[in-house]
Formats: structure tokens, sequence, C-alpha cells
């Protein structure tokens, strides 16, 4: 292959002539382009016709190809006319030459004709060579493999790329020249670069290295924005760019994690080729307005915004667009080598941006303000002003606050005093990370309705922008995502220098211009302009104006700055320290801090803030604190008298202690901020909102996991989190998207924690990061009186289970079970959608959970569960209590009432699919149009059988709903019947418990629904064709009765490790059975009711090789030990036993026997966290062959409730242990045990279910010995690996206080003088129900609580003087409790401290008509005869009373009243106590304290 593509070069009489034919493939796989294109230039680089290109789309025109000659005829007008002909001939020697003949050019007026020949230079069309400078170890210019990360287009070539092949394959050979990529000695490298360093290093590069077509790369460390993860210097020569290794992009591309490493190093180069493109003078897609480019010059994150998160990457084919590819190959020279063309001429602006559409809604959400500093300003000066963008819309908005200039997020146009229409540009344009921010509606306390920065504009690309005389109009753009707002018009006066007339002459100087905008730098060429400015400073009338300018220039003075200086004799770039020059910061910027101090200008306070914090640095630098904590503290007030908002005080302060390194400026821990978003509700939101909820779900639709059609619709949304995490590779950032999906209205509030929460669960990016799925961790504020009235006294009562049913650790493991297993599938984070064996695993859990609550169930006397019949009215309905509901996180929940029945359309389409399935189980098959599902029994010794595919897990999917395989012909009973009793009985805009995994065991009808699905689970696993030969793969092991016992002791009874090596035989097989003890105490975390514990425990397990097999014994035995409880009773019942352990051990070879013993704390079905109760003492952590696997760490059965709670005097139990052959159940490298987790019921992360066998053997179905069904007893006593014995469980219930001894008299106490104490008795058995009103508090101490004057003027009857009345209302906790010394006086305004002359006047405070103390139905507390004192309106009052310890108050009218608390007032004298003294330690808002609970003004 001889190709004619390619570029020619020749030369004639000190011309030039480069020619570039495009024609046919100049190398395989490089598109075509049909186009001729050349370039005449003189020797010395200057165009001879500055408007030439010999560019012709060969399309439009007709060429020859005989043989190996190629003639092609043209014309061109691109201002001019050419007419040629290009005759292109294969030489002797092999190589393409060309002959040009211009038949007529016209240019200026004149004709010329010329003819030159051209020899095939190259197989490109452009030849670049690249030096890369680099700090660090080595060069890093990787190769990437396209398909490395998996969000890609599916058609996307698999090859390997580094940051040069995009150029090559639009025709530019790009040559790395390693002679001159050299390593930077950076003496700092944790030092951030300044802009003035990485400028002053290319500049000099370029010396070092003036070839016309060279490029230069610096790999840096970080750049002192640390969001910028590459820049373009955009000056005269725009020859250069940097990329920033340290930046979040960049920083895994060493990483040992294959999929971090991959998303790095594409970024990377993205990066690479986006900043070189630049260089190559292309400018950004969206500058041409073409807005959904995937080309490398667009901005991925501005091509997600307008689309969707991770779209970019999923569209992105590592390629230029056509106008680029064409511009890179065919473009003008003077337009495409580096730094030949002002790249602002390709997106000059001739107008004044418009106005957007005003049917735009997207523009109508944002104002844009500019507020100049001032309106006229002279000559040099700085045109300062502030760019406000506020959302003036109802909902909150999403916006990238990004205003600085080389962001392209703002972009400014100016009108000059002549009328040409300027586009103001930087001196160097910065690819990097979004700054996203909340914007709020006006007027919410969540956060700000605005951003504001402070812009300046003097000196740029274009010049000195405000050089001109006259009157100037500027305006601003805002365009990020959908958002296109332009701001208003403002004009700006430039007036006239007064002072001496060579100034601005020397002023308005390209070195002037570069040291004001890269923040002075330090070299000496710039020593001019140092001098020129202090001069100007030193003239007081300057002060102000040139104060501004010392202040941008001070950046580099202000830090420890790097030095650059040329190795001549080396050739490289040499780097030294520069020590700051604090002292002349201080001294230069001294009377513009004053200045702004006494200014009070609002339209400087920015920059007030800015000198401040300059200063202060300069100050810590010089050991100086106490004089910056001054100057900072000034700010702050002068601030707060300015009225500035909060937040903005609040972001000083913070900063303030990053400058004196008192601690680093962190944004808040990650789990709390999870925490935050989950909790965060909107009131009023319905689907009548503006916004679109994009799901389709709706905003005025509760959200149910349960609901097949709302998890389809979260699938967008969990993508969404995803698509982000994997974008960015930053988890914050990904959690302030997932916050701002909910608050912008994008999607429905509940779905967006959905979504998180399983994101949370299944990324990688969020494990690292170590968070976990929000759950209950708050102490719950419940008085332990409202337990009183289910004391388990007389007959048995449902509301007896409530403690079980709310334990939070409960409700959080059936929570995150259904986040692990997602019934929607898991299609966002793999390839595979369900997770190994989901649909048996479904069965097995929800079968466990069924177990436990029966056997807690039967331990208080009351029948197990009964399953739900379709035809019956519910007559119990469910209340979980007033604490839950007054939450508001469950506003949107109501108690299902009593009473209910199913629809009967309901009843029938469930019948239909319910005779479906047992239709399915008579046939032997599920049926579906995709495959067909067959019942057949095989057991795990098969090793072909593979359990994803048995019957029970698509038995599983159909019932549960899981997969759409099923659902068109067996519906979904599991899913929709929890729809149904969490829709039942509420009107529109509520669901009940039933209708949420995190609530839906709170709810008796759960345990009835389920175990009404149980039997259909059932009818699968009790079928005959189903059942289970125990002989199957048995190993040679054997262990009886008397060799399983377990106990509180972490040691084996007497005797049980005693061996005889005679008979090879255990000695001793007689042990007293042992009593587990539980206790049931008061509930520890919110909406409880109660807390099951149990004391630790150990089970002994003794092993015995079988005598009978003795060529066992020269190989390692490795084995399951498979353990279970039972209530003894109910042994023979498979379904009743409770799965308690599962764990590999290895029998050593040569070892006959051993004994195993584990901890409770041990066991794979609790949750266990990684490093939390890890078995040291696991035998199988000696085994080096035997790996751990990665679990579900926050997934598994809760430990408090590991074991049932038995009874008062002991039940009796029984504990099965079953051995297997591990090499069946998991094969030889897997294990039964997780690093965390429970691998019992929620599996193995990202591998499959680690036990062959069925979930639950040897109970899960009908056993067979010989060929005969047994009972669970029967094999226990046939099967040598099979073992039975007994045990108690003992359970003492210390919620209610237990009568004690008489204790001794004791003598009055002495009347406390002055005290005029009202008190009452609480009561030992109070509480009035479980929906009690009554909270708890721990607080005691003096209270003075608020009685707002505003409150008295706004809802009184009088004009100048009145009364009021209230009352106080409360109930003691334990013991006596008292109500004293009660005063009502007048508020000093502004303080906590009240009118002196007033403080004496005691409330007589009295109950029951005037009695001092009362006991009189405690159970609800007491409230007081009305208090009534004389109040005036718009003055404020404290009550103020003191309680000597903890009681239970009930919730006023107003639950967030205005209250203060001294915990210990002791040593002062009540009425003389100073509540501001700073020595007095005072609590505020005691969300727990409601001490006005009745309040009157004048009989109103």
């Amino acid at each position: 292959m001889n190709p004619v593509s390619g570029s020619y070069r020749g030369e004639k009489e000190g011309v030039n002539y480069e020619l570039r034919i495009d024609i046919d493939e100049s190398s395989p796989g490089v598109v075509v382009l049909n186009v001729v294109s050349g370039d005449i230039v003189r020797v010395d680089g200057v165009f001879s016709f500055q408007s030439l290109t010999l560019r012709k789309d060969v399309a439009d025109d007709v060429y020859t190809l005989s043989g190996q000659t190629v003639v092609y005829k043209g014309t061109e007008d691109n201002g001019n006319t050419a007419k040629f002909t290009i005759r292109v001939a294969l030489g002797n020697n092999g190589v393409w030459a060309a002959h040009v003949h211009l038949e007529e050019l016209r240019q200026g007026g004149h004709r010329h004709k010329l003819e030159y020949d051209c020899v095939k230079y190259s197989k490109y069309f452009r030849h670049v060579t690249v030096d890369v400078d680099y700090y660090g170890d080595e060069l890093v210019l990787p190769e990437f493999d396209t398909h490395s990360c998996p969000d890609r287009p599916p058609d996307l070539p698999k090859r390997i790329i580094t940051p040069f092949t995009p150029y090559e394959d639009v025709g530019v050979q790009m040559t790395l020249n390693r002679a001159n990529s050299t390593q930077i000695e950076d003496p700092d490298p944790t030092n951030p670069w300044t802009l003035a360093e990485l400028s002053t290093a290319m500049t000099f590069h370029q010396n070092i290295n003036p070839n016309t077509w060279n490029i230069w790369v610096f790999l840096a460390s970080a750049y002192r924005n640390p969001r910028v993860g590459g820049m373009m210097f955009d000056k005269k020569q725009r020859k250069g760019c940097a990329i920033f290794l340290d930046h979040v992009w960049h920083k895994d591309m060493k990483s040992n994690n294959p999929t971090l490493k991959a998303k790095a190093t594409r970024k990377f180069i993205h990066t690479f080729v986006h900043e070189v493109g630049h260089v190559l003078n292309l400018p950004h897609p969206f500058d041409q307005n073409i807005l959904n480019s995937t080309s490398f010059m667009n901005y991925d994150w501005r091509y997600n915004n307008r689309n969707s998160p991770g779209a970019y990457f999923r569209n992105f084919y590592y390629k230029f667009d056509d106008f680029e590819t064409k511009f890179l190959r065919h473009g003008r020279q003077d337009f495409v080598k580096p730094g030949a063309c002002s790249w602002a001429k390709q997106k000059r602006n001739t107008a004044m941006p418009a106005d957007p559409d005003t049917d735009d809604r997207w523009a109508k959400r944002l104002q844009l303000k500019i507020t100049p500093e001032k309106t006229t300003y002279k000559q040099m000066e700085v045109v300062s002003f502030v760019v406000q963008l506020k959302n003036v819309h109802k909902s909150v908005v999403y916006v990238d606050t990004r205003f600085d200039l080389s962001t392209d997020t703002v972009k400014f146009f100016l009108v000059s005093p002549n009328g040409t229409v300027v586009e103001v540009d930087p001196m160097e344009y910065e690819i990097g990370s979004t700054n996203m921010k909340l914007l709020f509606p006006s007027g919410s306390t969540e956060g700000p309705d605005r951003h504001s920065e402070l812009i300046r504009i003097l000196y740029g690309k274009g010049g000195f922008y405000f050089q001109e005389i006259g009157k100037y109009q500027l305006k601003a753009v805002y365009e990020s995502g959908q958002f296109y707002v332009t701001s208003n018009l403002l004009e700006i006066t430039i007036h006239p220098w007064t002072g001496n007339a060579g100034i601005p002459q020397r002023f308005f100087t390209e070195k002037m211009g570069d040291y004001i905008t890269l923040g002075g730098p330090l070299e000496s060429e710039y020593k001019e302009c140092r001098a020129l400015l202090d001069s100007l400073l030193a003239s007081p009338q300057n002060k102000d104006w040139i104060g501004v300018l010392k202040v941008l220039t001070s950046e580099n003075a202000s830090k420890q700055a790097r030095q650059m200086k040329l190795d001549k004799s080396h050739g490289k770039l040499g780097i030294t320290s520069h020590d700051a020059a604090n002292n002349d910061v201080l001294q230069s910027t001294k009377d513009t801090l004053k200045r702004l101090h006494a200014s009070g200008a609002p339209g400087e306070n920015m920059l007030y803030e800015e000198v401040t914090k300059l200063r202060a640095r300069a100050y810590v630098n010089l050991g100086k604190v106490d004089e910056a904590q001054k100057e900072v503290e000034q700010l702050v007030y002068d601030l707060q008298s300015r009225k500035v908002k909060p937040f903005v005080i609040q972001n000083i302060l913070d900063d303030w202690k990053v400058i004196k390194g008192e601690e680093a400026k962190a944004p808040k821990g990650l789990q709390d901020r999870v925490n935050e978003i989950v909790k965060w509700t909107k009131e009023d939101y319905n689907d009548d909102d503006e916004e679109d909820e994009e799901s389709g779900l709706g905003h005025g639709i509760f959200f149910s996991a349960f609901s097949p059609e709302h998890q389809r619709a979260s699938s967008n949304c969990v993508q969404q989190i995803v698509n982000v995490a994997e974008d960015t590779n930053d988890i914050s950032y990904t959690l302030e998207y997932a916050d701002a999906m909910q608050k912008t209205g994008k999607y429905n509030f509940l779905l967006v924690h959905y979504a998180l929460n399983v994101f949370i669960t299944h990324h990688p990016l969020a494990r690292r990061a170590g968070l976990r799925v929000s759950e209950i961790t708050e102490s719950s504020t419940m008085d332990q009186s409202t337990f009183a009235m289910v004391e388990h006294i007389g007959e048995p009562q449902e509301i007896w289970m409530d403690y079980w049913r709310n334990d939070a650790d409960f409700t959080f493991h059936h929570m995150h079970w259904h986040y692990v297993y997602r019934g929607g599938g898991l299609q966002e984070f793999s390839d595979k959608k369900h997770i190994d064996r989901q649909g048996e695993l479904f069965g097995y859990m929800h079968r466990q959970m069924l177990a436990r609550y029966n056997a807690e169930r039967e331990s208080w006397g009351l029948d197990v569960v009964k399953p739900y019949d379709y035809d019956e009215t519910e007559p119990l309905g469910c209340d979980v209590g007033e604490e839950f509901h007054s939450d508001p996180r469950n506003s949107y929940m109501k108690p299902r009432p009593p009473g209910q029945k199913w629809p009967v359309s309901r009843v029938e389409r469930f019948r239909n699919w319910e005779f479906k399935l047992k239709e399915a189980i008579q046939n032997g098959q599920l049926t579906t149009e995709l495959f067909d599902a067959v019942l057949e029994n095989r057991d795990a010794s098969d090793l072909d059988y593979n359990p994803r595919k048995g019957f029970a897990n698509y038995w599983g999917h159909a019932i549960e709903n899981t997969s759409g395989t099923f659902s068109n012909d067996y519906g979904g009973v599991h899913n929709y019947g929890h729809g149904v009793f969490g829709s039942i009985g509420q009107r529109k805009g509520y669901i009940s418990y039933m209708n949420d995994p995190a609530t839906a065991v709170r709810d008796i009808i759960f345990f009835r629904w389920h175990t009404h699905v149980e039997t259909l689970l059932d009818q699968l696993l009790s079928h005959d064709k189903y059942k289970t030969d125990l002989q199957l793969g048995t190993p040679s092991i054997i262990l009886s009765s008397s060799d399983v016992y377990i106990s509180k002791s972490n040691e084996p009874p007497k005797g049980f490790l005693d061996w005889s090596e005679k008979g090879k035989i255990w000695v001793n097989n007689k042990f007293d059975a042992s009593t587990l003890t539980t206790t049931l105490g008061l509930p520890e975390k919110k909406f409880e009711w109660g807390k099951l514990r149990h004391d630790g425990y150990t089970y002994h397990i003794r092993l015995m090789r079988h005598p009978e097999k003795q060529y066992d014994r020269r190989k390692d035995l490795a084995l399951t030990m498979r353990v279970f409880i039972c209530p003894t009773k109910c042994v023979e019942q498979r379904q009743r036993w409770i799965e308690i352990d599962k764990f590999k051990y290895v029998l050593k070879r040569g070892q006959q026997y051993a004994v195993v013993s584990r901890k409770d704390t041990h066991s794979t079905v609790i949750r266990r966290r990684e490093g939390e109760g890890a078995p040291t003492d696991d035998p199988e952590i000696d085994v080096p062959n035997i790996l751990t696997v990665d679990g579900f760490c926050e997934c598994g059965w809760p430990h408090n409730m590991l074991l049932p709670r038995g009874t008062a005097g002991g039940e009796d139990y029984s504990i099965l242990v079953c051995v297997t052959d591990n090499t069946i159940d998991t094969g030889d490298k897997e294990s039964i045990r997780s690093k965390c987790g429970s691998l019992s019921y929620c599996g193995a992360r990202d591998k499959r279910y680690p036990d062959r066998r069925m979930m639950g053997y040897p109970l899960a179905t009908k056993m067979m010995v010989d060929g005969k069904d047994v009972s669970v007893s029967e094999a226990a006593r046939i099967l040598d690996n099979m073992a039975m014995s007994s045990f108690k469980i003992q359970n003492k219930d210390i919620r209610y206080p237990q009568p004690e001894p008489e204790p001794e008299p004791e003598p009055e106490p002495e009347p406390v003088p002055d005290r005029n104490a009202i008190a009452w008795l609480s009561n030992k058995q109070v509480g009035q129900g479980e929906m009690s009103a009554f909270r708890s508090s721990k607080w005691s101490g003096r209270f003075r609580v608020l009685i707002d004057g505003d409150y008295i003027k706004t809802t009184n009857a009088f004009a100048d003087v009145g009364y009021m009345e209230l009352r106080f209302q409360g109930r003691g906790k334990d013991g006596e409790y008292t109500l004293a010394n009660v005063t009502i006086a007048e508020r000093i305004p502004n303080t906590l401290n009240v009118v002196d002359n007033d403080v004496t006047r005691p409330a007589d405070v009295t109950f029951n008509k005037g009695e001092k103390i009362t006991a009189v139905n405690p159970w609800k507390g007491v409230v007081s005869d009305p208090v009534k004192f004389v109040v005036q309106p718009g003055k404020d009052y404290f009550v103020t009373f003191t309680l000597d310890s903890p009681g239970c108050y009930t919730n006023g009218s107003n639950p967030r009243v205005s209250s203060w608390l001294i915990r210990d007032p002791k040593g002062y004298a009540q009425h003389e106590l100073n509540w501001d003294d700073p020595a007095v330690k005072t609590d505020r808002y005691l969300a727990s304290i409601y001490c006005l609970e009745q309040m009157k003004v004048n009989d109103e």
C-alpha cells in the first residue's frame, strides 16, 4: 500500500511550499476527508499570501486517477480566487511527487501565477514535537485500553491508545522529544503552583526551544485552585499547557485497583488531548454553538449537565469532531501552529449577547446581577464588581458557582467607547471539577438563595480592557447545563489620568498587564513594574486604587514561592525557593485595610475580606497570630454591623482556622452527610409542582420498594448517582449531587433516599469511603412509663410482642436486606441483574424470620402466627406509637386502621396468581415465554448442579416478583401484597408501614402475610419430588448427642475434652444441660419498645474420624459445621429450626479427633462489620488455603436477637449440629465465612453464594435415609454426621422495677428556706397506654423559658397592660419530683437576665384549686392551676424555675419553645445569678423541655 494522501513539501527561491492531499487512507482506519490544502510561506516564516490556502473539497470537483498519476483541478474562493491544477505522480524511487500549477491567483487586486513542485514528506498532515517536563519519579504518558472502563459506548472498538493516539487518528504526528523532556526538581512539590510560576516556567521553556511546531506540557503536582485538573496558557505565545497529577481526576493512575486506574488514566488522556488541542488553537464546541458534542474539546461535565450524569463517556469514542479534524489537517498553517493564531479570533463576538427567550423555563429560575463597586474610574484603575447569581424560583436550583473568567461558566462582554464589542478573555483557560451548589428559594432556612463573587477586570488576552477614555457597557452571561442567563447592563465611565502624563504610557504595557494578572511574579524582569506601583503608592491621592493593585500583586510575595532560572549549560529550568516577603505585604496593604474598615460600603465587603485574609497569612508566617486575630475579629464585627449573611461570617471564621493551622477545613463527615440527606423531607410536595419528576413516579407519590413499578422508576435515579460516582471518583461530590436531586425536585425525595442507600450498599466508591446505610442511632425519648400498660400479666396479648417487632436493629436488618437483594435487580452495577440465588435466599431469610418470631411468641404463651386469609376482616390494625409518628421523617406514614378487608378485585387477582403457582408445582415446571424452570431433585454432591438454576431459586423470584421473567405469568404475590396492606384504609397521599421495608416488620400483619407467603414456598419444599437424601456426600465423621454442648462458659464442661487413645473414643458422655440467659430491658434507640439481649455463650463440638474409614486419616477433612436451635417441643417441625451458625473447620491429616469451640460473636448469621468480633480463635483462621470473602458488612441478623427470649423459668431448647463435606459444599478455594456481615442471610459480595447445598440444609425439605422418610430426631439418631442435645434459655425482664426491701426510716430533712416548693411523686407503674403523650427528659437544674413580647402583642385584647395565664404540666420519672422557686420577671432586652426589681416576684403555683402538693391520677401527671401575672405588650418575660430531678413532659402547642438551662447552679444565689456569665454553662433550645402547656392572654 502506497497511499497518495499525506503531506508534501517543497522550496523555491526562499519560499516554502506545503501541500496536503487527503483522498485515500493515509494509514489504516484514518478517515478520508476528500480535501486538498496547502500553504505558501517565506523561509522567514511570513506567509507570502496571507489569506491563501489551497483547500478544496474534492467531492465538489473531479480528479482522475490513472495508473500512477492523479490529476486534480479546482478553484478556491476564500476572499480571493485561485484556479489551480495539481498533478501527483509516483516517481521511480517509489515516492509520490506533486506539481502545482496556479493558473490564476487574485489577491489584493493583483493577479499572480505560480508553479512549484513538492515531494511527499510523510503520511501525516502535520508534525508536532512535544516536550514533557514532569515532577515525580518518572514521566507519566500512560497507555489505555478503551474497554477497561465499563461506562463506554457498546460499539466502541477495543484498542490500546496513548495521549498521542487521537492526534495520529486525524493525521497529526505527535513526537515526544525525550531529550528535552526533563524531571523538574521542585524544592517544595507539595506547594501548589501559582499562575505566575507556571507562566514563568512556560516562558523559560519557549526560550529553550523556540521551534515553531513545538509544544510544552508540564505535568505538575497541584494548582493553587484544587479543582483545576489542567490549564492552557492563552498569552500571545500559546505554546504550552499544564496538567496536575494530584487532582482527583488523575491521582489514581498508579492505583492497584484496575477500575480506579483505568478511570484516572482515561481522564488524564482526555485532559492531555483537550489542553494540547487548545494549544493548536482548537476552540470549545460550545463556543461554536455546538452544545452536545462528545469531542475531546468539550467538557464532560458540561455535556453531562445538559444530558445526564456519566452520559459523556458513555457516548465518547476518543475522537475529534468533523470540524476539528478538518481544521487540524487542513487549516491554514498560521491558524493551526502553536501560538500563531489568536484562539479568540475563532469565537469573536460582534454584538452583545442576546437575552434568553421569555418562555425559557430554566432562565426564569435564576437572576444574574452585576453590581459595580463604583460607576466611575480613572485610567489604570481595576474595575471591580460583584457578580450575584440568585434563585428566584420556588424550588431549589443546582448551579455551578465557578465565576472565575478562566472557567467559561460566566462570560463578560464590553462595548467600548468606540462601539466595538469585546469578549473579556483571560490569560489562561482551565479545565477542572465543577463547584456545584444548591441555591434555595428566598426566605428558606435551609441555605442561601444566592452566590456572589468579586470579579475584577483590567487585563487579559485582549490587553487592557479599559484603556480608552469614555463610557463602557458591561454585560455578563451565565451558561451551565440547561441554564442560560444574562445580567443587567452596567455602564461604567473611565476618566483620564490627571497626574504625570507619562504614567499611563509606562503603565499600559504588556509587562505590567502580566505582572498584575499573574499576582506579582518575583522574577527580576518585573522590577520596573513593582517600582512604578511603589512610586504611585507614595502619593496620598493614589493610595485607594494602587492599594487594590498591591493586593492583587501580593499573591506570590505572601507565600513560599518558586523562583525560576535558566541553567544555560544544560538548557534546563531550575527552581529555587524564595522566602515570603511578609513585611512587604503588610506594609503595602496597611492603608487599604484602614480605608476598607472605615468605608462601610457594601460593594467593598469582599475586598475587605480578601485583604484581611492576605494579611492574616502574612502575620501567621511571621509568628504574629495575635495581630492577625485582631484584624479578623475586626472584619467579622464590621461585616456583622453591615448585616452580612451569617453563612458568610461562618466561612470567614472557618478560613481563619485554616490560616492559623488550628484545624483543617474539612467537609462535614461523610456519614453525617449521608444521614442528613436521607432524613431530609419536603413539606407540601405534590404533583402540582412545576418541576417535572424525571423518574415518572411523581412528587406526590410515596415511593415503595415493594412496588415493581416504583423499582423500575428508581433505576434511572440509581443509575444517575452511579454515573456521577464513576465520572468524578469523588464521593463528596456524589453525595452533594444526590442531595441536589431531591431538593431541586428532579426526583421524588423518597425515591432519592432509596436510590442513595442502594448506591451505598453496592458501589465500591461508597465502600472505600466507609459509608453505611443510614440507620437509627438516636436514643429513645420515650418515657419508661409508656411500657407499663403492656406489662405481661394476664392473658397474652399481641402488643406483648411490640418490643420484638420494633427493635431498631431488627427493622434495620429487614430494610438493609432489601437494599442488598434489591427487588428491581442490580443492573446499574454489573452485568448480572440479580445476586446469586436471590430468589432462594428471599424465601430462606423470611422463613428464618418467622421461625424466630414464632419462638418468641410461644415464650409468652401466644399461638404461632396464623396465615392471612383473603376473606377475613383484619381486626387489630397497627399503631407503632406517637414517638414514631411525631418524627418528621415519618410524616407520610399513618397507622394501619383495624377492621380492613381486601377489595374483591384484588382477592381475585391474587388467587389467580396462586392458582398458577400451584399448577406449576403439579406440572413440575414454571413456564414462561423465555424458558421453563423444571422441578427436579438434585443434590450438591452432583457437581454439575448449579443451585442458581434450581427450582427453589426460580420459585422465590416468581413469588417475590424480583424478575420480569415471571411477572407476566405469575404476578408477584409477595410484593403486591405489601402494597395492598400499605394502602388499605389510607386517604390519598399517605401510606402505612407495609409499603416500606424499613417499617414493614413493625406491623403485626407483616408476619401473618409472610406466613401466607410461606405456605406457597412450603408447597414446593414439602413436595415429594424435592426430598433430601441425607446420606449423599457425608464426611467420614462421627458425633453423638453428648458431643454437642452449649453454655455461657468459654470452657467446655469438666471431662468434655477427655479422650481415650486406647479405645479411640471419648471418655465421658454425660453432661448436665446448661442454661443460657437473656434479658429484656428498656428501649435504647428511637421507636423501640424494649430491647432483648443475651449473655455471651460458646458451643463446644467434639469430632471424631470414622474408625472404619482409616484411609481418610491420610488427608485433611474440610468440614462444614451447620448449627441450629429450636424449642424442644417443635423439633420435628423443620420450619421451626433457627440457624445460628455455619462455618468451615478442617480436621488435619493424621488428626483422629478435635474439639471445636465457637463463640456467639463469631456467628455467620449475625451482622458484623469488618474487624468487629473477629474470630481470632477461629480454627479456620489458621488454615492458609482458606480465603475469607467480602460480605455486605451492614447486612445480617442483629446480634442482640440471636437467641430467642426463652421464659422466666427456663424454656427447653434443642441444638442440632450437622457436619457436611466442605469440598462438595463450596469447593477448595472458598470459605463459608466472611470478613463481615452475615454470610448465611446475605451471601458474599460479587461471588456466588458460598454453599451449594439448599439453604437451610438439612432441614429445607423432607428428609430421607436409606430411601425412607425420617423425622429430624430420627435423622440425628441414625446418622453419624448429625447430633442433637438439649439446653435451656431463661429470661429476666428488667423493664419494670422489682419490689425492693423497705429502707430504714430516715430523719425528716430540714426545710429549705425561701423555697416555696411544690412537689409531687411519680408513680412507678405509671402510663396511660401505648399512645401516652409523655416524653422523658434527662435534664435537671435551673430553667428559664422565654415569653415572647411580640406574641403577647399580636394575641392580646388590651393596648397598654393586661394579664397572662399559664399552667405547668409534668410528671416525675424516678422518685420524688420537685418544681421549686418559680418566678416570672421582665427580661432585660437582648440578654438572658431579668430586671433587678422584678426578680423577687415569685409565682404562687398550686394544684387542684389551691393544693400545694398532690399525687392524684399520677400516671397522667399533674397540671397546675392557672398562674396569672401582669404583662405589657411588646415586652419579653422569663419564667424561671428549678427542677430537682429529670422528669417527663408533654408536648405543648409550640414544641420549639426558647428555653435555657443551667445544669449546676450551685454556688450562686438564684436571684443574683448572671445567666450571661461565661462561667455559667448554659444549654439552649432543649427539644425535650416543653414547659408551656397552656397559655391565656386576657381570657383569650
